[in-house]
């Protein structure tokens, strides 16, 4: 039987405005390994609501994974609540807090006395190394809920995601796999798909969708410029489960076609830089209305520097004219919001940094800046490579400034991708 798994978000600042991304990240790994989840809330940082709603959680529910309130501030609560829910009383552990000390006196940073609060640990738990952070998770098997069922499960992790998602994948699903999912076998397919919107990329996948039941289930889920389309497979041996992967593989890459821009688990920038990587092609970017976004995706891949050169962000026109050697006359012909000036910066940012590549982006943003002729929406990305002509594409957005700026970077790197893709093959 599958075994009921829920989540639960603890930050007053997650019901305020803040987004909680852990949902969708969170949940596509858990679903990946046979263990989706069946139930989220978000919390605020009150001790008594936590508590509460870990009681209920609990009581329904094989694993309960709580994310947030293990920092040392007034506000971290999550330790308290676990307490007062178990009634289970929380012990200090000097080994812990010599790991906080140590990391603290390493970077130099003189230690507040609040973060011994980390060290304590509920009776029975066994505390999960952060090596990212001073949070250690816990980790604490209790009794079934009802007679004859399965021992119950409570994670308790830290709230950054660079920091649980180690934990998790380390500890706790391995945990979570060999108490709950030793009888059956799961597979995952995840597909990237660019230039198609949400309802669109439904419509060629329902058929596909429709065979949906206990052992396959799908999820589709939209960024800006991408849609992402998962499906999860559970199967009473491994060669079933493979089996059943290869069958919509097939069936999902001949509904999408074209629009698949890869597969997997890795961010799109980690697979331009792979692409980029086997293709021995560099990159250099100029950036204009999306100020460094694209650049700043690229260098959170660990070695970069073997495919990214670098890049200009080229906000004023002088700085497109003086780094970029965008003609005068082109700005004062087109301006610089135009295909004519996107062509002269990718072409200018390659020839400057001697990159195989060059990808420039200028645009409209807004909110304000539009005209009639020139909307707020209206983005151009260039693509420079040796021995072609430069390629621009125009593209028509809506949405905020931040959407805006993100779906332009979005498929500036997906423009990349493909171009890489097609010199590796």
């Amino acid at each position: 039987m599958k075994p009921r798994v829920e989540l639960l978000c603890a930050g007053s600042e997650l019901l305020q405005g803040q987004l909680n991304t852990h949902l969708a990240k969170l949940g596509a790994l858990l679903a990946s390994q046979g263990l989706a989840l069946s139930r989220e809330a978000t919390l605020p940082d009150d001790r008594s609501a936590i508590a509460g709603a870990l009681r209920s959680a609990l009581s329904r529910s094989d694993a309960v994974i709580v994310c947030g309130g293990l920092g040392p501030t007034f506000d971290d609560l999550t330790r308290e609540a676990a307490s007062d829910a178990l009634g289970a009383e929380l012990r200090y552990v000097p080994r812990i807090f010599s790991r906080i000390k140590a990391r603290f006196k390493r970077l130099r940073i003189r230690l507040p006395a609040e973060n011994k609060r980390q060290a304590y640990v509920l009776a029975g738990a066994r505390a999960l190394d952060n090596e990212r952070g001073t949070a250690p998770g816990q980790l604490l098997s209790l009794p079934p809920a009802r007679p004859g069922g399965p021992r119950r499960t409570l994670a308790l992790l830290p709230g950054p995601y660079r920091e649980l998602r180690p934990i998790l994948e380390r500890d706790v699903i391995p945990f979570l796999r060999k108490r709950y999912g030793r009888s059956s076998f799961t597979d995952h397919l995840a597909l990237h798909l660019g230039g198609i919107p949400e309802s669109a990329a439904d419509e060629k996948l329902k058929g596909l969708v429709a065979k949906a039941g206990p052992g396959l289930s799908f999820t589709i889920l939209s960024y800006p410029g991408q849609v992402d389309f998962h499906a999860y497979i559970r199967g009473d041996s491994r060669r079933s489960a493979e089996a059943c992967l290869r069958e919509v593989r097939h069936e999902a890459l001949a509904a999408v076609g074209r629009f698949l821009l890869w597969e997997g688990d890795s961010p799109l920038e980690a697979e331009v830089g792979a692409a980029l990587t086997r293709a021995k092609l560099t990159l250099a970017v100029a950036e204009s209305c999306t100020g460094g976004m694209i650049a700043a995706k690229l260098t959170d891949i660990p070695g970069a520097s073997s495919f990214f050169l670098g890049g200009v962000i080229s906000y004023a026109d002088g700085l497109k004219k003086d780094l970029l050697g965008v003609s005068p006359r082109t700005l004062a012909r087109h301006g610089a919001v135009s295909k004519e000036c996107c062509k002269e910066m990718a072409e200018g940012v390659r020839a400057r940094t001697g990159a195989e590549i060059g990808l420039s982006v200028t645009g409209i943003a807004g909110p304000t800046g539009g005209t009639a002729s020139k909307p707020v929406g209206l983005v151009y990305i260039g693509v420079a490579r040796p021995g072609r002509k430069a390629e621009v594409h125009e593209l028509r957005l809506s949405g905020s400034r931040e959407f805006i700026r993100a779906r332009a970077a979005t498929r500036g790197l997906q423009l990349v991708l493909r171009a890489a893709l097609r010199r590796g093959k």
